[in-house]
């Protein structure tokens, strides 16, 4: 661990202390405390220093840890888990994943939780912005057979294995978006994304990133293209340790319900938090058509129904723009 990251654990508290006493659990100057305090700002924490008092964090929290995140987890999830690796600095957890190996054996998983990602990404090319120890960032790789892919709607699974987690920590009113983004009073909470990997014919490798919103700085917020909220503002303060092992759990069980019985497992759940069926939606394709019709649900592959003058097609891929109340 750096020397940087060393010092944000030391202010976690959202307590202040002093220059010297940093510096001298460090082996460091208080000139060189200062340094790096001056270099906390790229990676999102916002520092308050106090002459005579000394540096604190703007928001208290508590770090990442991979004793806490394995606490929570049941003995038949633990054994799954062929790695579970916390990081302080990453480009992103998806790439990480993607790029290590082996690939994960048959019934096992890698995990990987960042407190940073400097190059976090989202669906369709954005950026996932991902300040420090703010918000939750977690990858889960699997190894995938050509059947469960072929079968369609894995992301809208995943999407529910996630709302559900964050129900079970005490979350209410959230919904769903198309394909599988995580709403929370018309404003999005949290994002899914499935990268796939592999040679023709398989086995694949597909990871699952996962970023959900918890404590979002103001200047972070900037870089933010879209409309957005975290879970602070309705006054909820998650353990994030907590809601990690909620969702690798989750998303093990998704994945073992999914290879067995495909979507169909999920239709329910899905209709249950759609916010999508029903309202006049315009979906932009990748080749920039504009699609408007009102949505009709799924299909048994995930894709989107869209009625149009009397007639309903379905739709695998695209952007769903919808006024939400």
């Amino acid at each position: 661990m750096t020397t940087r990251f060393r010092l944000i654990d030391l202010i976690a508290d959202g307590c202040f202390h002093s220059g010297q006493s940093l510096g001298r659990q460090l082996g460091i100057s208080r000139a060189a405390v200062w340094k790096h305090m001056q270099a906390l700002a790229e990676t999102g924490p916002e520092v308050h220093a106090v002459r005579g008092r000394g540096y604190r964090l703007s928001q208290a929290f508590v770090p990442l840890a991979e004793e806490a995140i394995r606490a929570g987890l049941g003995s038949p999830v633990v054994q799954r888990l062929e790695r579970l690796d916390v990081v302080h600095d990453i480009d992103s957890t998806n790439e990480y994943l993607k790029r290590i190996g082996p690939m994960p054996g048959e019934n096992g998983v890698g995990v990987c939780v960042a407190e940073w990602q400097r190059a976090g990404r989202g669906r369709r090319g954005r950026a996932w912005v991902s300040p420090y120890g703010a918000n939750l960032y977690l990858s889960l790789a699997a190894q995938a057979g050509e059947a469960l892919l072929s079968s369609g709607g894995l992301s809208l699974a995943v999407a529910i294995a996630v709302t559900e987690a964050l129900q079970d920590c005490g979350v209410q009113g959230l919904g769903l978006k198309w394909p599988n983004d995580i709403f929370y009073q018309g404003r999005k909470l949290a994002g899914i994304l499935l990268d796939l990997s592999g040679e023709s014919g398989g086995p694949y490798k597909v990871v699952i990133g996962v970023g959900v919103n918890l404590k979002m700085p103001a200047g972070a917020a900037l870089g933010i293209d879209q409309p957005w909220t975290d879970l602070s503002e309705v006054g909820l303060d998650l353990d994030r340790n907590h809601l990690a092992g909620l969702i690798i759990s989750g998303l093990i069980r998704t994945m073992d319900l999914f290879n067995e019985y495909g979507l169909r497992a999920f239709t329910q759940d899905w209709q249950r938090f759609d916010l999508v069926s029903g309202r006049t939606v315009e979906l932009r394709q990748e080749h920039e058509s504009m699609i408007r019709g009102v949505a009709r649900g799924i299909d048994d592959r995930g894709a989107l129904l869209i009625e149009r003058n009397g007639v309903t097609r379905s739709y695998m891929a695209g952007e769903v723009s919808i006024r939400l109340p």
